[in-house]
């Protein structure tokens, strides 16, 4: 078998400032991905300890919903195209990342977990 060509580096480190582009529905979500160290915070001040039924000792339970809306908590830095109940455009808000629906959440969840930069590492 004839050995293959080194690929070209495609993982990119996570910078601060990256504001990457998530469309969904006609908007907009401008997210950052998050690194691990980012993504392990989050996960212990989320996680929750639950008794152990058998009287063992207690065990430690992320719930999903909780995990999901800090990362987007951390992850969206903006948006365009967003609009209230009665179509009127939204101005973005941190505090306003917590009323997205929770689809939207699970896509920024995965887009922001990724380890590649959507433009294919170029960055």
């Amino acid at each position: 078998m004839k050995p293959q060509p080194p690929q070209p580096p495609r993982i990119t480190l996570v910078d601060p400032d990256e504001r990457l582009g998530l469309a969904v529905e006609g908007s907009t979500i401008f997210y950052r991905r998050l690194s691990l160290g980012a993504l392990a915070a989050i996960e212990r001040q989320q996680a929750r300890l639950v008794p152990d039924p058998r009287g063992g000792r207690p065990r430690a339970v992320v719930p999903a919903a909780a995990l999901e809306a800090a990362i987007c908590a951390q992850a969206v830095v903006g948006w365009q195209g967003v609009c209230d109940h009665q179509g009127r455009p939204v101005e973005f808000s941190p505090a306003r990342v917590a009323s997205l629906p929770a689809g939207v959440r699970s896509l920024v969840t995965a887009a922001a977990r990724q380890t590649l930069h959507p433009s294919g590492g170029d960055r």
